[in-house]
């Protein structure tokens, strides 16, 4: 079994999730629960879409990390779901 984000989350539907909700940030459980898939799948895109500057993260906590979506990954998302 190979390491790292799993190819069947799709990172639009883990933006998607974000922009739609009026909560200002998730754990990687909340997005694992609406995505219906494992908590490290959705771990491991989440800190992907870190590292390409569409998500920020914080660790506020000994054991918690905390998710929001940055301006890039807003303007990410649309670029991507808008019909030329």
């Amino acid at each position: 079994m190979t390491r790292g984000p799993d190819p069947e989350i799709d990172p639009i539907s883990i933006l998607r999730v974000f922009l739609r909700s009026t909560d200002p940030a998730f754990v990687p459980s909340e997005i694992a629960e609406e995505l219906d898939c494992t908590t490290e799948g959705a771990r491991h895109q989440m800190n992907r879409l870190v590292d390409e500057g569409y998500l920020a993260k914080k660790k506020p906590g000994q054991r918690t990390v905390i998710y929001w979506i940055t301006e890039g990954g807003s303007r990410h998302y649309f670029e991507q779901t808008t019909d030329d």
